[in-house]
């Protein structure tokens, strides 16, 4: 399992996350190319550090990105639990590496917009939208936050792929300005950010979340840890889900896919969890 950590301090508020295990299970069972799973696992850890901040246990965040490029379409739901399942379009989209020599998430990703869907429980769930500036993930986000929900804020995530497309390191962090942030914090902050170091080399020096919090801060001000959560993949898919989504089909339409086959087969797009269905199965709904 992975670790993240919340915190505050008198002008910020602060996430950071070590997802490692969380994108290493994202990649064994959506076999991604290495851009994809860089770029599936950005948006991973993004919806982890998003999730931790809902208010109750059943409420859940969806962030949802709609893509020109290859990747066209990722979609990842989290809850305040520290859970948190994905779905990719197309895991095998890839490009060669830019001229720095990194994974080119922002040339698989291209134009395009994400969406942030929170259900609360209260029937119609709040839905932002915005558009991507770059595709590489955290600005895309950083852009939201300022945007849609007019939070100045610091997004960073990355995803260290290994030759065998093993998931070396991988993490996130958010800091995002108090209301009432002085001009004198905003200035560190700034100079700050120019220098701090990517996620993924600080946890590969050994960092843990809670001190990589206290590195973004170092020299500025002191950080209160307010939460620490271990983090998981999880699907909360089963088969009465499933058997509940065939019987929104109709009698009809499920009495003529059993004339043309014995069983029918479904699968979850998050975990790939298969469930297999027989018609007397059906035998009371269908009379």
């Amino acid at each position: 399992m992975g670790k993240l950590v919340r915190g505050i301090s008198k002008n910020a508020r602060l996430i950071c996350v070590d997802s490692k295990d969380v994108i290493q299970k994202a990649q064994e069972i959506h076999n991604c190319s290495p851009t994809a799973i860089a770029g599936f696992g950005r948006l991973l850890s993004i919806g982890l550090m998003m999730g931790i901040d809902l208010k109750n246990d059943d409420d859940s965040i969806s962030l949802k990105i709609t893509s020109e490029g290859p990747v066209k379409q990722m979609l990842v739901t989290a809850n305040k639990k520290g859970e948190i399942k994905g779905y990719m379009q197309n895991p095998y989209a890839d490009k060669e590496l830019r001229e720095d020599g990194k994974l080119d998430v922002g040339g698989i990703v291209g134009k395009g917009n994400l969406q942030v869907i929170k259900d609360m429980g209260m029937g119609k769930p709040y839905v932002g939208i915005s558009n991507l500036v770059s595709g590489e993930i955290a600005e895309d986000f950083a852009d939201y936050f300022a945007r849609s929900e007019q939070i100045p804020s610091v997004v960073g995530a990355g995803v260290l792929v290994g030759k065998e497309i093993e998931i070396k390191q991988a993490g996130g962090f958010i800091i995002q300005l108090m209301p009432n942030a002085t001009e004198e914090f905003i200035v560190k902050m700034e100079n700050k950010i120019k220098e701090i170091k990517s996620v993924t080399e600080l946890l590969s020096e050994g960092k843990t979340p809670k001190q990589i919090l206290e590195y973004l801060m170092d020299g500025i001000e002191k950080v209160e840890i307010l939460q620490e959560t271990e983090v998981k993949y999880s699907c909360n898919c089963n088969k009465d889900k499933f058997y509940r989504g065939l019987i929104s089909l109709g009698k009809e339409e499920i009495t003529k896919v059993f004339t043309e086959q014995e069983e029918i087969e479904t699968a979850c797009n998050f975990c790939h969890e298969k469930y297999k269905f027989k018609k007397d199965e059906f035998e009371e709904f269908l009379k």
